[in-house]
């Protein structure tokens, strides 16, 4: 037997109508939070996509530049990323509802040469299709092309040598679209330490919050309000880039995303994540 709509009185089929777009809102708010955690034991097995001269070392750690060490007064540009094998989404096109997520992750930054150290790190989120951009190596982090305006990322970067556009320091920095910084904290870095840190997004308020704690304790905060559904778009992925021109190792050790979901406040404090 034929159904036709047109059988359907108008006020059943309002109603019916109604019902999907409810259901299907319960189903899009229901979806199975996102949550992994890499150790060294499971980032060679992880299918982290490797980009530029990331590695995994053998022993376990994810190297994001070629630290191999230089003849004195030789520098050498070195630009590596790893992202999420998996692209996520941030926010639903259908309701415009953005998730709310917590992250976690350690490091260690180390010159080989026994002196300073350039150029830094960043935890980014950026569009799923993201590679290397051209001219971004040294200062840009791999993230930015140095000769084009328009860039789209978010990122929490740890930045080891100011440069003209920064803060006359080593820093920790909240990004958006560039790399000069909404917000700054110093970071005293120490060569071969780690550091550990922990980000959370919460969507209601818009707030981008982490706290970077070092090997001796010391503990920094950040927070910055961030529009991310009017500077991302709905499908993103999410990793690491690190850039260099002299011999420096910049090694993740560990990377956890706690939870990604939809429909949830997970606060301003990352009180969640472990060890942190």
């Amino acid at each position: 037997m034929a159904f036709y709509l047109k059988n359907i009185p108008t006020e059943q089929l309002f109603s019916l109508v109604s019902l999907i777009f409810v259901l299907l809102a319960i189903y899009i708010n229901s979806v199975e939070p996102l949550s992994f955690n890499y150790n060294k034991l499971t980032l060679g097995n992880s299918g982290v996509i490797l980009q530029g001269d990331a590695h995994i070392l053998e022993s376990g750690y994810l190297a994001l530049t070629n630290s191999t060490p230089l003849p004195p007064d030789t520098y050498l540009p070195t630009t590596g990323r790893a992202l999420y094998p998996t692209p996520l989404t941030l926010w639903n096109d259908t309701t415009g509802q953005v998730a709310s997520f917590s992250t976690s992750f350690s490091f260690i930054v180390q010159s080989q040469e026994g002196g300073g150290a350039t150029d830094g790190l960043i935890f980014f989120i950026a569009p799923q299709n993201t590679v290397i951009p051209e001219n971004s190596d040294s200062l840009y982090l791999g993230v930015v092309d140095g000769k084009n305006a328009i860039n789209q990322f978010v990122g929490l970067e740890f930045d080891l040598y100011p440069n003209s556009f920064d803060p006359n320091m080593r820093h920790i920095g909240i990004d958006v679209n560039s790399l000069i910084s909404l917000k700054t904290r110093e970071w005293n870095w120490v060569s071969g330490s780690l550091t550990t840190v922990s980000i959370t997004y919460n969507s209601p308020s818009n707030k981008l919050s982490a706290r970077v704690r070092s090997e001796t304790g010391e503990l920094s905060s950040i927070e910055q309000v961030v529009d991310l559904k009017t500077v991302l778009p709905n499908i993103v992925r999410i990793g690491f880039s690190a850039t260099s021109i002299t011999a420096v190792a910049h090694n993740i050790h560990e990377w956890a995303v706690h939870e990604w979901s939809f429909g949830s406040d997970l606060g301003t404090t990352t009180s969640n994540v472990s060890n942190i």
